[in-house]
């Protein structure tokens, strides 16, 4: 196979135009010229960080991403209840910023009588349930959990909302799916990332079906018909659950498709919720600092396990207590603020300062950063911080300059999985609107190569996929092909064709 095209991105440049010869598989030659053809040909994109299976089951069921109302909120609810067959009726995707209230059980109960609703908000870490529902988890006036938040009202009942660690308190009663929707499920997330340019992820679903050999076993069934680089992370709760998974990777072997990942750590929850652990009180609710899940002595015995075994830890921290909590027990463990035996990653490191980033560094980290969290957060981000540490908050082009290790993800489905939208965040900082980040007061954009890099040769190398994220000769041809590429105009960006193993999986 031969592709031409007007533009190539290698995974880290632009390289003019030029020829690429495919030949079983991989990429034979990649030479100049070739001006006719396509407008621009670059390596599939990998999303560092996301949640696939839980996309694909958003994708198929009740969603409130388009509300902006309480009342399209109801309407939405109403109409999905009349139509669902099954007591229980989950969704996803409110927001309280965007419809101007916070759903509490009695709403529910008045719009869905006597049945079991769960309704995660966009974030992930935090739900909406009825009063049925916290009836059949067995969540009383007196129920309380470390690491979690059950809201109450004046009387001491509770509203219904659960954060963080109390979501855990009912998701174990809700019927799990059947495997043949989870399958159909997987299928449709899948086919959705090929029409975005993606032919990789790094996915967490351990939210979604507990049982990893389960998960894994899936992955392997759907990719064997709807080949996708998946690098399966493990969420982990605890040290026994760290021991678990070394138990596991040893006995598990990687395919051409999946891949055992990292161990995933929350330590947080997200700003957008109130619940990212801060070190300050939230400059818009004072008394607040946010959630912060698990005290230093268990961190400290996950992170010396994983030193020890050479177990990758994925730790989510979008606050600057969480980062400084993981920052300060790794520096412990280490015996200095130093690299180790492995490159960790910090999820998000969203609200930072200078010394966590330099330390960060120091430290020899990865960040896995979402910059198309920016077109949501950026109406109200200084609202909740305040324009000091707004300055050194979703500040990329900082952490560039200060040598830390990129990646980028979308977290779908808290955003949407198109890396498109992430590049032209990171690149513009704008939101679909074209409104422009102005409470910075620095310049915190990336430049194009750097911010198409985020989503191709880091993720890659992050993964330890030494043959993707590259065209390059005697690389795997995981390929995008567009016909029209603008600059100016990155968000409506979209392939013709996307190519995994030289196989066309993608046709526009």
């Amino acid at each position: 196979m031969l592709i031409t095209a007007g533009r190539l991105f290698d995974g880290n440049q632009f390289i003019g135009g030029g020829r690429i010869h495919i030949q079983e598989g991989r990429i034979k030659a990649a030479e100049p010229g070739g001006q006719e053809g396509a407008a621009l040909v670059a390596p599939g994109f990998i999303d560092s960080h996301l949640h696939l299976l839980n996309l694909g089951i958003a994708l198929q069921g009740l969603k409130f991403n388009n509300c902006s109302s309480r009342q399209e909120f109801i309407q939405a609810l109403a109409e999905y209840a009349q139509a669902c067959p099954s007591q229980w009726i989950t969704g996803r995707g409110w927001d309280q910023n965007k419809l101007g209230f916070t759903p509490d059980r009695w709403l529910l109960d008045e719009i869905c009588p006597h049945r079991p609703v769960v309704l995660t908000r966009t974030c992930g870490h935090v739900v909406a349930v009825s009063s049925k529902a916290l009836e059949l988890a067995g969540i009383t006036d007196s129920s309380e959990i470390a690491g979690g938040v059950i809201r109450r009202d004046a009387a001491g009942r509770p509203t219904g909302i659960l954060e963080e660690n109390a979501v855990g308190l009912v998701l174990p009663a809700i019927p799990p799916p059947d495997p043949a929707i989870l399958y159909g499920a997987l299928v449709t997330a899948i086919k959705y990332a090929y029409s975005c340019g993606i032919t990789g992820v790094h996915t967490d679903d351990r939210g979604q079906v507990k049982d990893y050999l389960g998960l894994w076993e899936l992955y392997e069934r759907v990719t064997q018909s709807h080949p996708l680089r998946v690098q399966l992370h493990y969420g982990i709760f605890s040290p026994e659950d760290l021991q678990d998974f070394l138990r596991l990777a040893a006995e598990l072997k990687d395919t051409a498709f999946v891949c055992k990942g990292a161990a995933k750590l929350f330590l947080d929850g997200s700003l957008g919720a109130g619940t990212a652990a801060l070190l300050e009180d939230y400059s818009d609710n004072p008394g607040n600092r946010g959630v912060l899940v698990y005290e230093d002595d268990l961190v400290r015995e996950i992170v010396a396990i994983a030193e020890e075994h050479g177990i990758q830890l994925a730790v989510h921290a979008i606050g600057d207590r969480a980062a400084e909590q993981f920052l300060r027990v790794l520096a412990q463990v280490r015996g200095g603020c130093k690299p180790g035996p492995i490159r960790h990653r910090m999820v998000h490191f969203q609200v930072t300062n200078i010394s966590q980033i330099q330390r960060a560094k120091a430290l020899g980290l990865a960040m896995e950063i979402q910059p198309v969290f920016l077109q949501t957060d950026m109406h109200w981000a200084e609202s909740r911080l305040g324009q000091e540490r707004l300055q050194t908050s979703y500040c990329w082009r900082t952490m560039e300059r200060a040598g830390l290790f990129l990646s980028g993800g979308s977290d779908s489905p808290v955003e949407d999985i198109n890396p498109w939208l992430g590049v032209a965040a990171a690149v513009t900082r704008r939101d679909a609107a074209g409104n422009y980040a102005a409470a910075w007061q620095g310049n915190e954009c990336l430049e194009l190569e750097k911010a198409l890099s985020l989503f191709t040769a880091a993720p890659a190398d992050l993964a330890r996929w030494k043959e993707l994220g590259r065209i390059a000769p005697g690389k795997i041809a995981d390929l995008a092909v567009y016909s029209q590429f603008d600059p100016e105009n990155l968000r409506v960006t979209r392939p013709n064709q996307v190519l995994v193993q030289g196989s066309i999986v993608y046709q526009r």
